[in-house]
């Protein structure tokens, strides 16, 4: 059987340890190279540890760990409507939620994110990153995009974004849509190699997704365009998997939030509609 296209010359470049075995499932056997972003979580110090056992005993050979230090302003945008920038998306003061938050050094390390990943990029044909809306709605996600999208530009691989959203992603998704183009074949995801990855996590305490999640048998990735996809070639929503959240996560999230800090969020995601109009 002949490999798909998109294996070809390929490298995966995902923001955090777990990223690659959640969204990129299909393809950590065929990659030539797979690029984690982030180590150190500052406010953190057991997570950060147990990455290091992680990746010594991540069992691919093509593991290329930059062990960035993360900016901390993970759920930091006015969702489900966040102020894109050219760095990422916005991250609000006032929606802080991780003691570490350092909107400065998020504007910053788009640059040198960027500096990293070129030579290691180099002479790829094709490349998986996280999608324009971060997956789930991951503030570091979107930064790891936009570092890749704009290297796509330069170097001129073809880049390649994962199906799946969250509802709290799903407006930002379809504002995206019109830069994507016809998916993949559904592409089958290893269910060992995915265990066995996901076992390395768990045992050292680096697993940041659901315990009971279950991996869909197939994925597909959306090749990315800067100008957008041609007139009629461009992915439509229900092509996009929903990701499969436990029954009571909406529930826990609505219980986590003050009321204070969900009108926040709304004002200014409702602000930052406007401005997208």
């Amino acid at each position: 059987m002949t490999a798909p296209a998109i294996f070809d010359r390929l490298a995966i470049v995902m923001a955090h340890p777990d990223d690659e075995v959640l969204w990129a499932g299909s393809a950590l056997r065929a990659a030539e190279k797979v690029v984690l972003v982030y180590g150190e979580l500052p406010c953190a110090p057991v997570l950060t540890e147990g990455r290091k056992a992680a990746m010594a005993a991540f069992p691919l050979p093509t593991l290329d760990w930059l062990q960035m230090v993360e900016s901390g302003v993970f759920d930091s945008a006015s969702w489900p409507t966040p102020l894109q920038t050219d760095y990422g998306v916005y991250p609000h003061r006032a929606l802080r939620v991780l003691d570490s938050f350092d909107p400065d050094r998020y504007r910053r390390q788009f640059g040198e994110m960027r500096d990293l990943l070129r030579g290691r990029l180099e002479g790829m044909r094709n490349v998986i990153a996280h999608g324009p809306w971060g997956e789930y709605g991951h503030e570091d996600h979107i930064q790891v995009f936009r570092v890749v999208a704009s290297l796509a530009t330069e170097m001129g691989f073809q880049l390649w974004v994962p199906g799946y959203y969250a509802p709290k992603a799903e407006a930002l998704m379809q504002r995206n849509l019109r830069s994507l183009g016809r998916p993949t074949p559904p592409l089958p995801i290893d269910p060992l190699l995915a265990e066995e990855i996901a076992q390395v996590y768990k045992r050292t305490g680096t697993w940041t997704w659901f315990d009971t999640y279950v991996w869909p048998e197939t994925e597909r990735f959306f090749p990315w365009y800067a100008d957008g996809a041609k007139q009629g070639e461009a992915a439509r929503g229900e092509e996009i998997q929903r990701i499969r959240l436990p029954d009571d996560f909406e529930r826990n999230r609505r219980a986590w939030e003050s009321r204070k800090r969900r009108f926040v969020r709304r004002t200014l995601a409702w602000l930052n509609g406007r401005k997208a109009v």
